[in-house]
């Protein structure tokens, strides 16, 4: 089953726990960022996620910006003018 749904429709401290035993490293990462040596591609991803202890309002948009950088890094993008 999907993580979310096994940590079920409660507060995100309580949802913590389950985040964490996640096979995917960016849900666990939602948590914890885990130390991996020098130069792995934990320890590269990490250099561009951050764990949050708390999930409000501004926590949910800085997470969004991080992931939408990511993508743009991994894929190589760039933003479209459509104006």
């Amino acid at each position: 089953k999907p993580i979310n749904i096994v940590a079920g429709n409660d507060f995100y401290t309580a949802k913590q726990a389950e985040y964490s035993k996640s096979g995917n490293y960016l849900t666990r990462s939602l948590v914890a960022l885990t130390d991996v040596g020098q130069n792995t591609s934990i320890s590269r991803i990490n250099a561009k996620l951050e764990a949050f202890p708390a999930w409000n309002a501004a926590t949910i948009e800085k997470r969004h910006a991080m992931l939408i950088a990511l993508a743009q890094d991994v894929w190589k993008t760039t933003p479209i003018d459509v104006s």
